[in-house]
C-alpha cells in the first residue's frame, strides 16, 4: 500500500509537469511571430512583422508632428517661446523707466509722429476702455491746474495708461521696440528664450520646416528679442516675421492674410499660441493645425483651450512619425 500511494504521487507530479510545460509551448506558440519553416521567433515587443498602422490615426487633439504633417510653423512669443514674465516684468518696465530719456533725445518731429500714431491706437478702444478712461482723467487733472499738457506728458500719459491695460497695438509697440533697442545694444537687456526653443529651431532647419514669428510685439521688437537673446543669436532660423500690422491676433482675417504673404494654404500651417482667443481665430481662418502651448505662469485654460491639441514643449512637435 505505501509503495503504491508513493507511485500515485510520483505520477501526479510528473502530469502537473507536463501540463505546465505544454502550456508554456502554448503561449509562446500563439503570442510569438514564427519564421518560415515555423520556428518561433523571439518574442520582443514589436519584432519581427507587426502592422500597427491604427496607432498613428490621428484626430483633432493629436499633436502635429514636424515634418510628417506641416512643413509651416507660425510661432507666437508670450507663454510659447519666451516667458510672459520677461515681458511682463522685464521688458515693460524698461520701457516706462526709459521713456522720459527717449522724448528727450527724440526730434520734435519724432515726438509728433509718435504722438500721432499713440492717439490712433487710443481711437480704436472702446470709450469704456480702461485706457481710454485713464487718459481722460489724467489730461483733465492737467488742464484743471491750469497747465497745458505738454507733448512729452501727452506721450507718457497715453503710454501708461495702455500699458497698465496691456493693450497691444501697433503705435504702442512700435514705441516700445525702439526703447528696448538702446537696452539690447547696451547688453542691459537680453532676450529670454525657453531651453527647448534652439533646440526645436535645429530641428525644423534639418528638415526643411519654415518657421515664422507672428507676435503682437512690433516686427523690430521681435528681431532684437531673438537677435540678442539669452542662447545668442537665433535670428537666422526664421524665415518671417509678422506683427499687428497684418491684422489683430484674434481676427480670423489675420491669418488667412499671412497665409497669404507665405504663399501657402491655411491647412499647411501649424500655429501655436498660449491664447485661446488667437487659436479659436486662426481655427476659423481654416489653419491646419493650431496648437495650445502651456508654459508656467500663463494663463488657465478654459474649456476652449482643452478643445485644442495642448504641448507642453515645443519638442513635442518635432518627429518624423515613422
Amino acid at each position: 500500500e505505501y509503495k503504491a500511494r508513493k507511485k500515485a504521487k510520483k505520477e501526479i507530479k510528473h502530469a502537473k509537469r507536463q501540463k505546465k510545460e505544454t502550456k508554456r509551448k502554448s503561449t509562446t506558440t500563439t503570442n510569438s511571430p514564427t519564421t518560415a519553416n515555423g520556428a518561433v521567433k523571439p518574442s520582443f515587443n514589436a519584432a519581427g512583422d507587426v502592422d500597427n498602422s491604427a496607432d498613428f490615426q490621428t484626430d483633432a487633439l493629436s499633436v502635429p508632428l514636424l515634418p510628417r504633417d506641416v512643413k509651416v510653423l507660425l510661432l507666437d512669443i508670450e507663454g510659447c517661446t519666451t516667458a510672459i514674465s520677461f515681458v511682463k516684468d522685464v521688458l515693460f518696465p524698461f520701457a516706462l523707466s526709459e521713456l522720459d530719456k527717449f522724448m528727450e533725445d527724440a526730434t520734435p518731429e519724432k515726438l509728433t509722429e509718435i504722438l500721432t500714431l499713440l492717439k490712433e491706437d487710443m481711437a480704436k478702444l472702446p470709450d469704456d476702455h480702461p485706457a481710454r478712461i485713464a487718459t481722460k482723467t489724467n489730461l483733465k487733472v492737467l488742464k484743471n491746474n491750469n497747465t497745458p499738457p505738454t507733448k512729452h506728458q501727452k506721450i507718457s500719459i497715453r503710454v501708461n495708461a495702455m500699458v497698465k491695460a496691456d493693450v497691444k497695438a501697433t503705435g504702442l509697440k512700435s514705441l516700445q521696440g525702439s526703447i528696448w533697442k538702446s537696452g539690447y545694444a547696451s547688453g542691459t537687456l537680453k532676450g529670454h528664450v525657453y531651453d527647448d526653443f534652439q533646440p526645436m529651431l535645429v530641428w525644423c532647419q534639418s528638415h526643411s520646416v519654415s518657421v515664422n514669428i507672428y507676435s503682437s510685439g512690433s516686427i523690430g521688437a521681435q528681431k532684437l528679442l531673438f537677435g540678442k537673446s539669452d542662447v545668442g543669436d537665433i535670428s537666422h532660423h526664421f524665415d518671417h516675421h509678422f506683427d499687428t500690422t497684418s491684422g489683430g491676433k484674434k481676427e480670423a482675417a489675420s491669418y488667412t492674410k499671412i497665409a497669404g504673404d507665405l504663399g501657402v494654404d491655411v491647412k499647411q500651417i501649424c500655429f501655436v499660441s498660449d491664447a485661446e482667443a488667437e487659436l479659436v481665430a486662426a481655427r476659423e481662418a481654416g489653419i491646419g493645425f493650431p496648437v495650445m502651448s502651456i508654459r508656467r505662469g500663463n494663463a488657465p485654460l478654459t474649456d476652449v483651450g482643452r478643445g485644442f491639441p495642448i504641448i507642453y514643449s515645443l519638442l513635442q512637435l518635432c518627429g518624423s512619425g515613422s
